[in-house]
């Protein structure tokens, strides 16, 4: 991939992440993720299953076909939809008119459901059919841009329902069925291996876990989100502190990828939750603002296995 379709990714991404989280108008007809399709199942006989990702430029994708079209879903924990489809790329109808909202570039997008049911596959290890009012939109800004067969995101409202382990060196995500009873797996996590599980509170529709975390003295909100490479949005005077007393070391330079404009860059250092010291986080934008605030993406995640658990509001970090 070239450098100028890396940026174009980052761009992409960043935009449609901007549309979902941003926009005002998301759910301006009273349309909730959990209300859109609350009848579908999003589960099929194979109660466990391994899915195998590409991972590009940080971002997770994973092989699927949507009314048998291949191509590929994105896995964004952040989506708050189970699927949210391209019509651009998989042909759907445009029968009811969702919402509607802007990229955080100002581009106008439009939802919209169709009646007929969808069947959607993902990675050969999972086919689920008749799946009613999935939201789509035209998301050839991506699909031109970045990836000619996107088939749309992957989010909350179908990984929610299971238990998901997220490996970045074997760029797997292995998905566990909750019991009758509503408790983990048995043995869906190796205990020796364990390094801190974190409680958080859900926000965001409840896609998106929260909770504090410290950079050496100085406590810090953070959030989890696989859609997020990592992040970091500091006040000027956070800053200064956190650069005075040693765990922050910030430095401005170009972009990698075009238009390579000057930005900060900072390492974190001293991370911890409660009293478990956490892994330096390298390689994080920085922007300076009116919140103080850590965005636990990629950079940080890979340095773990990660155990993603929405039931019972923890996830658990693992030695890799």
């Amino acid at each position: 991939m070239s450098d100028k379709q890396c940026h174009k990714l980052l761009s992409a991404v960043a935009l449609l992440l901007g549309f979902l989280t941003l926009s005002p108008n998301i759910n301006a007809q009273g349309h909730t993720a959990n209300k859109i399709s609350p009848s579908n199942n999003y589960s099929d006989s194979k109660l466990n299953f391994t899915l195998p990702f590409h991972l590009i430029d940080g971002y997770i994708f994973i092989d699927g076909q949507v009314n048998g079209k291949k191509g590929k879903f994105m896995f964004d924990t952040g989506t708050p939809f189970a699927f949210f489809l391209n019509h651009h790329f998989v042909p759907l109808a445009k029968d009811k008119y969702l919402s509607e909202g802007h990229a955080a570039s100002g581009q106008f997008i439009v939802l919209h459901t169709q009646n007929r049911a969808v069947s959607i596959k993902l990675a050969d290890q999972i086919q689920l059919d008749g799946l009613k009012s999935m939201p789509h939109s035209n998301f050839d800004f991506i699909q031109n841009n970045v990836m000619d067969k996107f088939l749309g995101m992957a989010g909350h409202g179908f990984n929610k329902i299971y238990l998901f382990i997220i490996n970045y060196d074997e760029q797997t995500i292995d998905f566990q069925a909750f019991e009758q009873t509503g408790n983990a797996p048995r043995d869906a996590v190796e205990k020796d291996k364990i390094i801190v599980t974190l409680p958080f509170i859900a926000t965001g529709g409840g896609k998106t876990p929260e909770l504090d975390f410290f950079i050496g003295h100085e406590k810090m909100a953070g959030f989890f989100d696989t859609g997020n490479l990592g992040s970091l949005t500091l006040t000027q005077t956070m800053k200064t502190r956190l650069e005075q007393e040693g765990t922050l070391s910030v430095e401005e330079k170009n972009q990698l990828y075009e238009p390579h404009e000057p930005a900060l860059y900072c390492t974190i250092k001293k991370l911890r939750f409660e009293n478990q010291a956490l892994e330096d986080i390298h390689h994080v934008q920085l922007e300076i603002g009116k919140e103080n605030k850590i965005g636990m993406g990629y950079q940080f995640l890979k340095n773990y296995v990660s155990v993603w658990n929405y039931k019972n509001k923890t996830i658990t970090l693992l030695k890799r």
